[in-house]
């Protein structure tokens, strides 16, 4: 199958972080230092599969900033609507990841964020003359309910990027990423209410039934009835795409020996967009998913390259039955097996 790449970029809205993870072995190994951040992500992975990106958001003039803005380019994503502020530093966050009892894998994650870069962005910032240039050529903008919950000039940026949309002419994408440790108040509504706005939501299983009530696909529409869709990501099990008229598409999540989790929803939204730029159906867009989150799930960071052309193409066409027997693991992706 021959992949066609979309002429205008996905552009992510929202903070960028440094993972700082602890030395792999040996008292004098070097602390290692990745690009995270949801929105982040995001651009990364688009830019990883052939789809224009680009990331919007501050960083401060630190080492943080100057990794993260160097880590983008280097993977090719458009940074040039990054504010740099002298005054805020870049957030960052540690990781530990273990297993539970019921064998699941668990990540407990410890953010340095408070009075960050971006947590300085308010509603003005979109009207700085790079980001409107951004935003203006973009097929889609993404973003996230995290970008909310960091300050109440975030918030505020994140109702009229979602109500008054200036300057955009594309589809709005925004994944709710409820973190109950950035809400003080535990209230979900800004979060539901934010996402009702979007034109696409993507939603987690278990952060749905946290956030809404139930994790029922075609429940949820009663509760976002403006979205075009509404994609259900139930882990292990399967995602779930609904319209407005409540029809679903429904593909299963492939075997995957997890390492660690952190990332997955990023990596399945950056393949679910790049089919949707694509004009793809809604079938082949979740496989993309899959399979984008089936890799982060096999590594440590919070993403990882995807699989060689060839066997996502044959995993993309396969059948149903195919499909079921693909296994990933580190080794990477099992090619289908029968037909």
């Amino acid at each position: 199958m021959q992949e066609t790449t979309a002429t205008r970029p996905i552009a992510c809205l929202g903070e960028a972080l440094v993972l700082v993870s602890p030395p792999e072995s040996g008292a004098s190994a070097a602390t290692q230092l990745h690009l995270a951040g949801a929105e982040a992500n995001v651009a990364a992975g688009l830019s990883a599969i052939g789809v224009p990106a680009a990331w919007i958001g501050r960083l401060g003039d630190d080492e943080y900033g100057a990794r993260i803005s160097g880590e983008l380019r280097e993977r090719g994503v458009d940074v040039s609507a990054v504010e740099i502020d002298s005054s805020r530093p870049t957030g960052h966050y540690a990781k530990h990841t273990e297993t539970a009892d019921d064998g699941e894998r668990r990540t407990t994650s410890h953010y340095q964020r408070s009075g960050s870069a971006a947590s300085a962005m308010g509603p003005e910032f979109l009207d700085r003359t790079a980001v409107t240039a951004v935003l203006s050529r973009a097929a889609v903008v993404h973003c996230s309910g995290i970008t909310a919950a960091l300050s109440d000039s975030c918030r505020a940026l994140m109702y009229r990027l979602l109500s008054d949309r200036p300057g955009i002419s594309g589809t709005v994408s925004f994944d709710v990423n409820w973190r109950e440790q950035l809400w003080s108040d535990g209230d979900p509504g800004v979060v539901v209410d934010l996402a009702n706005r979007a034109d696409l939501v993507l939603v987690g299983a278990d952060e749905a039934l946290r956030v809404m009530g139930t994790d029922d696909p075609v429940a949820l529409r009663s509760i976002l009835p403006l979205p075009e869709t509404i994609v259900v990501k139930d882990g292990a099990k399967r995602a779930v795409a609904v319209d407005r008229r409540s029809r679903t598409v429904e593909v299963p999540a492939l075997r995957v020996d997890v390492v660690e989790p952190v990332g997955a929803g990023d990596a399945f939204a950056a393949g679910y967009l790049s089919g949707m730029v694509r004009g793809e159906d809604t079938e082949t867009c979740l496989r993309r998913g899959h399979i984008g989150a089936a890799a982060t799930l096999t590594v440590a960071s919070d993403s990882a390259p995807p699989p060689p052309d060839a066997l996502r193409d044959h995993m993309l066409t396969c059948s149903p039955r195919a499909w079921s027997t693909i296994v990933v693991s580190a080794a990477g992706f099992t090619p289908p097996g029968g037909r």
